[in-house]
């Protein structure tokens, strides 16, 4: 099977329910009058038990359907979870997911079931979300939307590489960190999946160290109130802040 992606769930019309039937003596009722066909609705959302949506007919419909699953593909909300967009942005510098990729996706092809390049390039012409790149084959999110901006310790970070690079050098310092420099590191802890747990009784000092089983790999320690040390990875916090560009496959070493 091709490879699959987070899919939205379509909106359907549930079935209508079955007439009733009429006694044999009633006299025949007039037919009713035909309903307006329903307006196709197309959501993009989660994947949910249909793996396709309803087809679309008119060219103008189809176009906004398009825009929004292929904006749906790039949007946060569904790279932070797909790992597969991810590996597939990552596999050039400049972020690039060739159209061939997006159409083996199963609304795609519900969609455009010839699998053509030219109406996703068309229907995502002025998208404020995906890019289209020059030869019409490839797409992309925005690189304005790939940079979030953070601030931590009082000071304001632009990408993942900028945090970073911050907090490298603090890891190589062999003396408790300063206030501000604590400050920092208690903004990033706070973006980890087990950041409670990791302060337990409350932080008293913060210093750079390493995991007794990862010797070679130097990491934060967190000096608790009462006495206890609990090292954490940095790295998970930096990916789980920003997941558009966190290297996919990649996380810090360390207890955690």
């Amino acid at each position: 099977d091709k490879p699959m992606s987070t899919e939205p769930e379509p909106t359907t019309e549930a079935p209508a329910a079955a007439a009733e039937a009429a006694p044999a003596s009633a006299p025949a009722a007039a037919p009713a009058a035909a309903a307006p066909a329903a307006a196709i609705s197309f959501v993009p959302g989660e994947a949910g038990k249909s793996d396709a949506p309803a087809a679309v007919d008119d060219d103008e419909k189809r176009a906004a359907a398009i825009k929004k699953q292929v904006e749906y593909y790039f949007s946060e909300a569904n790279l932070t979870n797909d790992k597969f967009m991810r590996t597939e942005m990552a596999k050039t510098s400049e972020k690039w997911v060739p159209i061939s990729v997006i159409m083996t996706f199963n609304r795609m092809k519900a969609l455009l079931p010839g699998a053509e390049h030219a109406p996703v390039a068309a229907a995502m012409a002025g998208s404020e979300v995906v890019e289209v790149s020059e030869d019409g084959e490839k797409l992309r999110r925005l690189p304005a939307l790939m940079k979030k901006t953070v601030t931590f310790g009082g000071k304001e970070f632009v990408g993942r590489a900028a945090v970073v690079a911050h907090a490298r050098p603090l890891l190589q310092k062999e003396v408790e960190l300063a206030e501000e420099e604590c400050s920092f590191i208690k903004d990033l802890l706070s973006h980890h999946a087990k950041a409670a747990e990791k302060i337990g009784a409350g932080i008293a000092s913060i210093k750079a160290g390493c995991n007794p089983k990862f010797p070679d790999t130097r990491c934060f320690v967190l000096v608790r109130a009462d006495g206890s040390e609990e090292d954490f990875s940095y790295l998970k916090c930096v990916d789980a802040l920003f997941p558009l560009e966190a290297p996919p496959g990649k996380g810090g070493k360390g207890k955690g």
